[in-house]
């Protein structure tokens, strides 16, 4: 027990050392608040001081500027007292009171003019001026240039003293400020006008430099043109006036100055500006000019010397704060000495306290025990240590209960953390609407996918009822209504439906609900949830594809697909209610060539009128589609063979009155129709369909535009059997890999090497029998299964191509041909670069053949194949170069790497001339073009030796090897390897 407790004192050491070097006394927070506190007071006492100082002296130079306003005032009514004594005395001039009498303006002229210098000289007076009774004037003597306004405002005065016998006086400032006295003049009682008197206040601010002391000036607004502006004024063009005058100038003029550059409005003068100025301080205060008659005209500046006063007030605040911190300081003393001891014993229990939370209660009783004293009198310390003692032994009952109930806290809170975790990850990451709704259906909450969904805010939902955005369309809305009261009031544990569900920007949505009951205690909780899944793109992508299914999305009308349906219906019923009908079955004449020339806007333009005729000719019961391409179909039920023919006629007719325009250009519309009867002519719809596609091309041959009834002769019957025969063979050839690839070898003239062979194609039969593709192509393509077997030979033949050049010393290039219908195969691009990637073979060891017909009769989806396959890097040849009627023009618009020229003109081409020639000019248009040239039917040395001569780059045929199986020509490479 003792070692025990020493370790746990030596770690109490230790933790309350770490601490320490953390560690500020509460002695010295104490003392650093007071000071900080004691700091304040005297702060703000000397501040407070300072401003009441500052306070009393502007409220003392508030009062000496009212004084000296008064001043002011008082001397200018002294000025004009004079100048009443000056007009009195003048009419007692020599000859003065006759002139004056008479009003006689020569007479007055002669007899004053030789007094006018002394009024100026000792009386400081500038202008002079004699009215008559009817305020004319008689004769003036200015020291001024006329001006108008000043003028006006002196006769104004002189029109009032003439009405109303009394003297006046009036301040004007416009070049200067003058203070002008008019008087009456009666002499000897006999009326003699007025008399106007304007004198300088030069004696108004020497008598107040001498009363107050403080130096004074006047500032007169200038005119906008400043033709007012006096030889001795100064400028202050910020604040708009001019210094007509002020004592102790040049000092004065300095600090004038300065104050302009710091204050541009002349306004801040109103209040009064204090200024430092050459260790001197100076009050700088503007005061109006009482009875100025023209407004804002001339203002008077008052400079103060303030020096003595500011000393004082800053020696006064210095002795507060030397005084303040002084006794701060001996304040600080004594609070360290009191604290010391009391802190001292505070700061051990502080740090004996660490204990209690580490649970060493017995520790922390022990270390209390060994410095605890029994004192007389108890301070607050002593009972701490006691209430810490207490403390610990009911801390240490309530330890041992806390550890009992938190360890079954701690599995509480990790379950509902995780249920918690759970629910709010649903709410805030499943794409579905979560509402709660109280017991009477209105809305308490909404998630947020919902509120985006809704657009609803907050605050807008759960002013909302539930069944409120419900569109009002629903079906079985009464149903609803009573179902969520079953679930409220617990009679129902769920329910599911569907809804169109109201946003509140007006749009719907088509909603799956599916609501559950809730456990609630009063009204406002919740008492129904309610999940709510947006299936509103699922419905229109569901509709939108139904359609799709069944439609033609150019024509609108039924696809293959939904026609087959159509139709094998109707034949079940015609076969059980023994009502025959008709399958009219046509294509477009001249489709391909509009298609061609005028773009396939033109081509689709035209799908769409006949579709539109179509609707317009037929009966309601009758039934359309568009079997692919340009084909169409009607089947006609319930009609005989006549009715048929008639219906057959009666389109044709419609078509050959319907015209399309394109690009000013008008295209004339005709069809072959072909017509077959069911169920005579076949009782499924397979049957049915070859013997209406048969019925159709013996039309085109009676020529287009016409019409032709399937019939049942041997003939027809034998073309009908031989392309179900092919199609059954090539559907088993298809479904158990029962085609053959044979490489047949392509020279290099140039060196006689072999490193280019051409892919051909070959089915065997169950009896052994090859059949090569002429026996099988055209059922193919008739049929619809050509595509099946372009996509078989793609993958077969890049295959072999990979295997073979594995085994191959230098590169081997393949020629691979393409049906004619490659061009309208959407898979087939997809399928060339599928296998390119996973066999890994060069691209540029591969050419895809093409006859000259095929790409001919489809120009565009020629040009844009060979531009995609350019750009995967295979090349492309031309096959039947030469049988084109414009093989020179077509050559030059498609893209293509070499050509092969026609079989029919190498067979001959040693015994026979034209072909010579022929060839030779086809091999010079290709050679002109930048083409490579390959030479077919190549049987002999002689044509070979010919072709030589042509400057032909390839040759194939009999004569440079016959075709043999791919793995033949495999087996030889590999013997070469292994060679």
């Amino acid at each position: 027990m003792k070692l025990s407790h020493l370790v746990s004192l030596t770690r109490l050491d230790k933790e309350i050392h770490k601490t320490l070097s953390k560690f500020f006394s509460l002695k010295w927070k104490i003392s650093l608040l007071s000071s900080l506190i004691l700091l304040i007071v005297v702060t703000m006492f000397s501040v407070i001081n300072y401003r009441s100082l500052i306070d009393n002296v502007d409220y003392q130079s508030s009062l000496q500027y009212q004084r000296y306003v008064t001043e002011v005032e008082n001397l200018i009514e002294q000025t004009s007292n004079n100048s009443r004594q000056l007009i009195r005395l003048i009419p007692f001039l020599k000859e003065m009171d006759t002139a004056l009498v008479l009003q006689d303006s020569a007479q007055i002229t002669q007899a004053f003019e030789q007094h006018w210098s002394l009024f100026q000289l000792h009386n400081g007076i500038e202008t002079i001026r004699f009215y008559d009774q009817s305020d004319q004037l008689l004769v003036g003597w200015d020291n001024f240039e006329e001006d108008s306004q000043r003028d006006a405002l002196i006769l104004e005065q002189v029109h009032d003293v003439n009405s109303q016998e009394l003297p006046a006086s009036l301040l004007i400032c416009i070049e200067m400020c003058l203070q002008y006295t008019i008087e009456p003049l009666l002499i000897n009682g006999v009326r003699a006008g007025a008399m106007v008197i304007g004198a300088s206040l030069a004696d108004v601010f020497l008598g107040f430099k001498r009363t107050f002391g403080s130096d004074i000036g006047l500032l007169l607004k200038m005119k906008a043109d400043g033709v007012d502006i006096q030889q001795n004024d100064v400028e202050f063009s910020n604040w708009g006036v001019r210094l007509a005058a002020l004592t102790n100038r040049e000092k004065n003029l300095e600090i004038l100055h300065r104050i302009a550059q710091s204050h541009p409005t002349i306004q801040d003068l109103r209040v009064g500006i204090h200024t430092e100025w050459d260790n001197r301080h100076h009050r700088i205060k503007l005061l109006s000019l009482r009875g100025v008659n023209v407004l804002d005209r001339a203002y008077l500046v008052v400079l103060t010397d303030i020096t003595p006063t500011i000393l004082s007030i800053r020696d006064s605040t210095w002795r507060i704060i030397i005084i303040g911190l002084v006794g701060l300081l001996v304040s600080e003393l004594i609070l360290f000495a009191i604290l010391s001891l009391p802190l001292t014993r505070l700061k051990h229990i502080v740090f004996t306290l660490p204990l209690l939370a580490g649970g060493s209660f017995g520790i922390f009783r022990a270390t209390l025990a060994s410095v605890s004293r029994k004192r007389w009198l108890k301070d607050e310390v002593d009972l701490l240590y006691e209430a810490a003692v207490a403390l610990s032994h009911k801390l240490e009952k309530l330890e041992n209960k806390v550890a009992y109930r938190t360890k079954l806290l701690v599995q509480q809170r990790d379950e509902l953390s995780k249920e918690k975790d759970f629910i709010a990850h649903l709410l805030d990451t499943a794409q579905v609407i979560v509402l709660t709704q109280n017991v009477s259906g209105k809305i308490l909450m909404l998630n947020a996918y919902g509120e985006l969904l809704m657009r609803y805010s907050k605050e807008e939902i759960q002013t909302k009822y539930f069944l409120e955005v419900l569109a009002p369309d629903n079906d079985q809305q009464y149903n609803l209504v009573n179902y969520l009261e079953e679930i409220r009031r617990g009679h129902r544990d769920q329910l599911r439906h569907e809804a169109m569900t109201l946003c509140n920007d007006g749009s719907k949505r088509h909603i799956v609900w599916l609501h559950s009951r809730l456990t609630w205690q009063s009204e406002t909780d919740p008492s129904v949830l309610s999940v709510g899944l947006d299936i509103t793109e699922y419905k229109r992508v569901e509709g939108h594809l139904a359609w799709l299914a069944d439609h033609d999305p150019l024509t609108n009308l039924f696809n293959r697909r939904r026609f087959s349906e159509e139709l094998e219906q109707m034949l079940s019923w015609a076969e059980r209610y023994q009502h025959p009908g008709a399958l009219l079955f046509f294509d477009l004449d001249r489709f391909k060539y509009i298609n061609d020339t005028s773009g396939h806007q033109a081509g689709d333009a035209l799908l769409k009128m006949v579709a539109e005729m179509l609707s317009r000719t037929i009966r309601t019961a009758d039934v359309t589609g568009r079997l692919g391409g340009d084909e169409f179909a009607v089947i006609l039920p319930e009609i005989s063979a006549g009715g048929a023919i008639e219906v057959a006629k009666k389109i044709l007719l419609r078509l050959s009155e319907t015209q399309l325009n394109v690009n000013g250009r008008t295209y004339k519309i005709a069809a072959s129709v072909g017509i077959a009867l069911f169920p005579e002519h076949g009782k499924n719809v397979h049957d049915l369909l070859a013997a209406a596609d048969l019925a159709m091309y013996q039309a085109k041959e009676i020529g287009r535009g016409t019409w032709h009834l399937f019939s049942n002769d041997d003939k027809t019957r034998e073309r009908l059997y031989t392309l179900v025969h092919w199609k059954e063979k090539i559907e088993y050839a298809n479904l158990y890999d029962h085609y053959l690839l044979y490489f047949q070898p392509i020279m290099s003239l140039h060196d006689r090497a072999i490193t280019h062979y051409e892919v051909l194609l070959r089915m065997h039969d169950n009896d052994g029998t090859i059949h090569s593709p002429a026996a099988f192509i055209a059922a193919a393509e008739h049929t619809g299964l050509i595509h099946a077997i372009d996509h078989m030979v793609l993958r077969k033949a890049i295959t072999q191509v990979a295997k073979i050049n594995s085994k191959s010393t230098k590169p081997i290039r393949f020629s691979i041909n393409l049906s004619a219908h490659a061009f309208n195969d959407p898979e087939l691009l997809p399928v060339i670069r599928h296998e390119l990637t996973s066999s890994g073979v060069d691209p540029t060891l591969l050419f895809f053949e093409i006859t000259e017909t095929a790409a001919l009769d489809n120009l565009p989806g020629t040009r844009n194949l060979l531009r995609e396959i350019k750009k995967l890097g295979c090349g492309f040849v031309l096959d039947d170069f030469g049988v084109g009627f414009s093989s020179f023009y077509y050559l030059r618009e498609l893209p293509v790497d070499a050509v092969k020229i026609d079989g029919s003109f190498i067979r001959n081409l040693a015994n026979n001339p034209d072909d010579q020639i022929l060839v030779r000019a086809l091999c010079s248009v290709a050679k002109g073009f930048g083409k490579k040239i390959t030479a077919e039917f190549v049987e002999s040395e002689e044509i070979l030796m010919l072709l030589g001569k042509m400057d032909v780059d390839y040759a194939q045929g009999y004569h440079v090897g016959k075709p043999a199986a791919a793995e033949d020509i495999f087996r030889l490479f590999e013997e070469n390897e292994i060679s």
